[in-house]
């Protein structure tokens, strides 16, 4: 297998390029030597992370970016750059708000009074819809009221061209919030705005539709339109060009690109409140002539004789309910197009001016708490928003995984808490599914890792994150963070190097090797038996099941899947009763629950059901198309509910693995490449696993281990034991003589014939202030506790040595042994001088047999702390504060 004999050769692509955190105050000196603790890291690249320079686009901006750019030159690294001085990207530096005000975001919105008639000549105030002078009423519409927040648009009286403006007593003064407070800048009122109209007996709705510049969350007031082009270009001559002006010759080579921090719509703050139809209050994202672009996105559906005639009387539906489907047909449509919206005026600008410029366009919005099928924090559609970029991607930050935390919602640092579901069964497949859904990814699935954790974060954690990401098919990785301020900067740790004060450091390498060498271990095809809807225009027309909840139910059996949006899923895609996708093949397409769907899926469904694929609905069929009218009837399509599905999908012999024992916290990847297949497993829960998987490729089996870079054979690969954070990597190669296969004996397994506890020992304390350049004394211990119960170091970080002496005779000398032991963090050991290995997660299990003899034998154990107990930071509260050092007794397994 190519990919396995590179990398045991040390050829091995780079996987990693961290964040560089570059403040403008830095000398020379330490930039350089930062740039270099990163390669020490066994990184080849990193991304200078522009958010705190003080002197972004200025003099001291390019010079630090031609230092680092030379200092990644010397040492044969890669540099990427983040493209805005503020987060998340579409400041521009500021320059839309300074300088091009028009093209900031705009927002269309509703306000909506009740009115109970019959009145004639009644007037109706209008000015208090509008917040700012800048607005313009785009619209003013009467209807029958049905229900609270509900119209029947079949009465709709569009009124706008009988609205007036005249002076009141309030005409020139300083215009005041509804509180009585002047508003900002001190604006003065201008002519009131009303409409006259008579009122028909019953309960009418007046819905006053504007276009304003305000409404927005406060955390992007100022930021570019990103449904207007025009505002993206400002933002490429603001940022790019200059850097292109500078180091335009480097494009392509030592400067790989720019990377796009979070980019979103920002209507609305968060993602909780942001889906359409479900808000009300909420402002929509808005540009110039939209409502022209909504009309002809209206034509084919059952709106298309209303939409042709007046687009202002159905404005209304893109915030209220009606009393038939079309506010729902109204609401899909408008995401349909905003979402387009943002990919080609957004996203696609900055592409294309990046490959125009041999460069590369990376990066990825914001995904959190199902943020990708909406607005607010979200651009409207996962898929589309990231459609241009060169890699797909997606972050993991502020403890939104952690182990154990995968059922509903969980507190944490976000208000409304985590979804644990949703990170967990959702958010690295979505990444990894486009990237092996298009092909211009070239198969890169890029996440930003492991920031703002907090100090309490080590590598253990790291870890367990790493093997989330590999084994949902994550393969590129922007690690948070390494930074050049000085020590401690309490911006979102931890930072892996933080001028020599991490223990954790020195390990790091660890993690870093893992990536670098698994992502390329797991090259090939990915193989899994079920291609699972992606949600989104579900959720834009009605009623609809959270795409997680039949993931978690695949997952936790053992099924394996792919994430796929409607736009895939073409006429043409199954084949032999599979559907085929870039070069996948997947025996069923399981639909969670939807309402509506497009009508050119279903009826695209219908072909595949023809050609001999299965299609599951969860939960019910379909009762309208998302365009309108009702769905077709699928004729052969399977109707499960979701505590059925998996069940369902066995008794259809579906499940591609299986296992001989319930284990619903093991995941799985399978890629097949040129000379053969990669099986990886890992146990994400917080207990030991154990079952025996069946189904997979035959033929000779071998485990690779990354940490150690060998290959070993090994028959019974497929029995797994998993103790928390373990994995396992195993190769079914078509030649199992290509393999560079080394005779490295396996620990050995079963009950041991003796044990050897060992309690009492001395240990030594280095303090992370010192760089953990200085061991103090010995102190003595009995038995073995927590460090941080030690006289005087509640607040100890660092890395301890213990030192532990016991007597073998001869017989047990010549055993088999394996040290057993448990620690936090990681744990190097040494056995009579003999370097056994470092561990930096369960199992710490070392084969020291060749280490021991005879007589009186030292056993030296060296465990590494976080920064946790020294920093006590913030982000760290929401996390436990684990014990440190070796924990309960060290026992010699002799078999």
């Amino acid at each position: 297998m190519k990919s396995v004999c590179d990398v045991l050769h040390g050829q091995t692509p780079n996987a990693l390029y961290p964040f560089l955190w570059v403040h403008g105050v830095e000398s020379e000196e330490e930039l350089r030597r930062e740039v270099q603790k990163i390669r020490e890291s066994g990184i080849g690249g990193f991304c200078v992370e522009a958010r705190p320079h003080k002197d972004f686009n200025g003099p001291g901006w390019f010079r630090d970016l031609a230092l680092l750019l030379d200092e990644a030159k010397r040492t044969g690294m890669e540099m990427w750059i983040l493209d805005d001085s503020h987060f998340p990207t579409g400041f521009a530096d500021g320059a839309v708000k300074r300088e091009h005000p028009e093209l900031c975001k705009k927002f269309l919105c509703c306000k909506t009074l009740d009115y109970a008639g019959p009145m004639e000549n009644m007037t109706a105030v209008l000015k208090y819809a509008l917040r700012d002078p800048r607005d313009k009423i785009l619209a003013v519409t009467l209807s029958r009221k049905t229900a609270f927040e509900t119209i029947d648009p079949t009465t709709t009286i569009d009124l706008t061209d009988k609205v007036y403006t005249f002076e009141d007593a309030r005409t020139g003064e300083i215009m005041l919030s509804s509180m009585g407070q002047p508003l900002p800048s001190n604006p003065k009122e201008g002519p009131c705005v009303a409409v006259d109209f008579d009122l028909p007996d019953g309960q009418w709705t007046l819905n006053v539709i504007t276009v304003s510049y305000k409404g927005g969350e406060k955390q992007t007031e100022g930021y570019l339109n990103p449904l207007d082009s025009a505002a993206t270009k400002v933002l490429l001559d603001t940022v790019y060009e200059p850097i292109y002006a500078h180091f335009g010759e480097e494009f392509g080579k030592t400067l790989c690109g720019f990377f796009s921090d979070e980019p979103r719509l920002g209507n609305i703050h968060g993602a909780e409140d942001a889906a359409i139809g479900h808000n009300s209050a909420m402002n929509l994202p808005w540009r110039d002539g939209m409502e022209n672009l909504l009309a002809g996105k209206l034509a084919g559906t059952a709106l298309t004789d209303r939409a042709a005639g007046n687009i202002r009387a159905l404005l209304p539906l893109l915030f209220l309910h009606s009393s038939d489907e079309s506010a729902h047909v109204a609401q899909y449509t408008y995401m349909d197009l905003v979402s387009q919206l943002y990919s080609d005026n957004f996203d696609g600008v900055l592409a294309a001016w990046c490959h125009a410029h041999h460069c590369e366009h990376i990066g990825h919005t914001i995904e959190d708490n199902n943020a990708t099928a909406r607005l607010g924090y979200g651009a409207g559609h996962f898929y589309r928003a990231m459609a241009h970029q060169d890699m797909s991607g997606i972050d993991v930050v502020i403890q939104q995984l952690l182990p154990g935390m995968d059922e509903g919602m969980f507190k944490g640092m976000h208000s409304p808490g985590w979804d644990g579901e949703f990170f967990t069964y959702m958010l690295g497949k979505l990444g990894a599914s486009l990237a092996h859904l298009d092909p211009a990814k070239k198969g890169r699935a890029m996440c930003e890792l492991f920031g703002a954790y907090g100090w309490g974060e080590g590598n253990r954690l790291c870890k367990w994150l790493s093997d989330y990401m590999l084994v949902r098919g994550i393969n590129q990785f922007v690690p948070h963070a390494f930074n050049a301020a000085p020590f401690p900067d309490p911006d979102c740790p931890p930072h892996f190097y933080a001028h020599g004060h991490n223990p954790q450091y020195p390990e790091f390498r660890q993690v870093a090797n893992y990536l670098n060498r698994m992502s390329a271990v797991l090259s090939g095809t990915h193989v899994a038996p079920v291609a699972l809807l992606y949600q989104a225009e579900a959720e834009w027309s009605g009623e609809f099941m959270l795409t997680q909840k039949p993931a978690a139910r695949l997952a936790r059996n053992g099924i394996d899947y792919e994430l796929v949006p409607c736009e895939v899923l073409k006429a043409d895609t199954a084949k032999d009763g599979a559907l085929h996708l870039n070069g996948m093949q997947f025996r069923a397409l399981v639909i969670p629950y939807a309402e509506a769907l497009p009508v050119a899926l279903l009826e695209n469904v219908q072909r595949y059901l023809d050609a001999g694929v299965k299609v599951y609905f969860v939960g019910g069929l379909p009762i309208r198309c998302c365009e309108g009218g009702p769905a077709p009837v699928l004729e052969h399509a399977v109707v499960t509910t979701l505590d059925a599905l998996v069940e369902t999908l066995t008794a259809d012999s579906i499940p591609a693995l299986h296992l001989s024992a319930a284990a619903p916290y093991l995941r799985y990847y399978h890629a097949r490449q040129a000379d053969g297949d990669v099986y990886f497993f890992t146990n994400e829960g917080t207990q030991p696993l154990c079952t025996t998987v069946t189904g997979a490729k035959p033929g000779a089996a071998f485990v690779y281990d990354a940490f150690a870079n060998v290959v070993t054979a090994a028959p019974d690969a497929f029995a797994l034991t998993l103790a928390p954070y373990e994995s396992r990597c195993i190769l079914v190669p078509d030649d199992p003589t290509a393999l560079q296969v080394q005779a490295v004996a396996a620990l050995p397994a079963g009950v041991p014939a003796d044990c050897i506890h060992l309690t009492a020992c001395t240990v030594s304390l280095a303090d992370a202030d010192t760089g953990c350049a200085e061991y103090g004394a010995p102190l003595p211990l009995e038995k073995l506790l927590s460090l941080h119960r030690l006289p005087g170091c509640i607040a100890f970080a660092g890395r301890a040595r213990y030192a532990f002496r016991f007597t073998l005779n001869e017989a047990q000398a010549a055993r088999p042994a394996v040290l057993a032991l448990t620690a936090q963090e990681g744990a190097i050991v040494r056995v009579n001088g003999t370097d056994c290995g470092v561990r930096i997660c369960p199992p710490y299990r070392y084969a020291i047999s060749g280490s021991l003899h005879t007589g009186e034998n030292l056993l030296e154990i060296e465990v590494n702390t976080t920064l946790g107990r020294r920093m006590n930071d913030f982000l760290g509260q929401y996390m436990p504060t684990e014990p440190q050092g070796l924990k309960s007794e060290v026992t010699i397994q002799l078999f």
